[in-house]
């Protein structure tokens, strides 16, 4: 660490009075001592600065190229240039009429930094070609691709990844999620070599723990931010201090090796019969972000002519929670039975062991979210009480939930008039029709 020390008095020496105690002698001057000022500012190591080419995408990777902006900013950086090197722009919302860059891309134009873009539509950057800039290292932060090693030897100090777990353990894409659904009390990130021939096996540079075993419910939201401040922090302290930590860098022990795979949609699928209350509650907090469980509700429609007509419908869970208390604690139903209670505003939906989860907001498959009273009032929901699963035609009736019969015009009138508190020859006189006999 550098030391720079410069010495001047805050005032003169010949500088007469401040200022007059109360019968204090006007004739004693009263001097300001002369003070020494220290400014302290961290030096690089290294032989020479960086010239850096950031591979990343999303908002964990924007973290990390938010640390690496700063320091190149900082007096005696051990960074002279970044280049940003993404994914290209995608087409999102109704009609994929949006243009959406991804994050990294977006920090980079606001601070002026050169962006490169991978191919289009690649599934792998093989025979794709670095642009042609004076780079000398690599850093790579949730990119998403597998950098080949003709890529990574075209570095002279080769490069280096961050990844938010402690390797060996969770190599993989998703190790957030995994940390969360093992129920782990630490977890921490390393910075590691990039290996040219698999994900994740890089010798160790850096690594930091982190202890969650007093948080509450970690989600994977709260932790992927925890991780990705500690991640920049130790990254930037790995760049000033590269020369020593590439020269006790320590290979994994592959016996300790576990790996945490990407997330797949259908995991986020729930059947209540088959899992406990803790369990839904955890996968939430794991994936309910990325992918919002779902489950089964079969509405039906009874018409006129009796023929039945169902829709099986997926219903995403949204907001969800362990319920300290609930009426369905004191009942004997069957796994999959909600009600709503109308104290927190919620639905609580039995599970296999008997517990109970909670949810503020549901949304069908195609249409908007909703609050768990929209859900009771939209959807023939009768005392509050019904069942999620698959059902079929012979499985239910009329006066169940989830179940409209509808009824031909005149009875819809019948209901309307009684509703309006009408006499009879004067709804149909107002709106000149013959409701028939009641």
């Amino acid at each position: 660490m550098l030391r720079l020390a410069s010495w001047s008095p805050l005032y003169s020496r010949n500088w007469t009075l401040l200022s007059l105690k109360k019968g204090q002698h006007c004739g004693a001057p009263l001097f300001i001592s002369a003070t020494r000022c220290y400014t302290t500012i961290e030096k690089s190591n290294n032989s020479e600065k960086f010239r850096i080419a950031f591979f990343g995408t999303d908002d964990f990777a924007v973290r990390h190229l938010k640390a690496l902006i700063e320091e190149r900013q900082r007096p005696m950086s051990c960074i002279e240039s970044i280049d940003v090197i993404c994914p290209p722009d995608r087409r999102t919302g109704r009609r994929l009429k949006e243009i959406t860059p991804s994050p990294t891309k977006g920090l980079a134009e606001l601070y002026g930094l050169p962006v490169h873009h991978t191919p289009q539509d690649a599934k792998t950057l093989k025979g794709w070609e670095l642009p042609s800039k004076d780079f000398n290292l690599g850093v790579v932060v949730s990119f998403g691709y597998f950098i080949p090693g003709s890529v990574i030897h075209k570095f002279k100090h080769g490069a280096i990844n961050v990844h938010p777990s402690l390797l060996p353990k969770y190599r993989g894409a998703a190790p957030i999620q995994h940390t969360i659904l093992a129920g782990d009390d630490e977890t921490g990130v390393t910075v590691q070599e990039l290996d040219d021939k698999e994900f994740d096996a890089g010798r160790i540079l850096a690594q930091k723990t982190v202890d969650i075993s007093r948080i509450v419910s970690p989600d994977y939201s709260g932790l992927k931010e925890i991780l990705s401040k500690l991640g920049s922090d130790l990254l930037v302290k790995t760049l000033r201090n590269f020369d020593k930590r590439k020269a006790t860098a320590v290979p994994q022990d592959i016996s300790k090796v576990s790996m945490a795979p990407k997330i797949k949609k259908e995991w986020a699928e729930v059947d209540f019969a088959d899992m406990d209350a803790w369990q839904v509650e955890q996968l939430h907090r794991a994936i309910g972000q990325q992918y919002p469980l779902r489950t089964i509700f079969t509405f039906t429609r009874i018409k006129v002519s009796k023929k039945v007509k169902q829709r099986h419908i997926s219903m995403q869970l949204h907001n969800m929670y362990l319920p300290n208390h609930s009426p369905l604690y004191n009942q004997e139903v069957e796994p999959g039975t909600f009600m709503f209670n109308r104290e927190d505003k919620s639905l609580h939906i039995s599970c296999a062991d008997g517990g109970v989860v909670a949810v503020t907001h549901l949304k069908a498959e195609g249409a908007n979210i909703i609050e768990a009273r929209d859900f009771i009032n939209g959807y023939e929901i009768r005392d509050d009480t019904g069942q999620f699963g698959y059902f079929s035609e012979d499985a239910v009736g009329p006066g169940m939930s989830g179940v409209r019969v509808q009824k031909r015009r005149s009875e819809y009138n019948k209901t309307i008039r009684k509703r309006m508190g009408m006499r009879r020859k004067d709804f149909e006189s107002l709106y000149g029709i013959r409701l028939g006999r009641e």
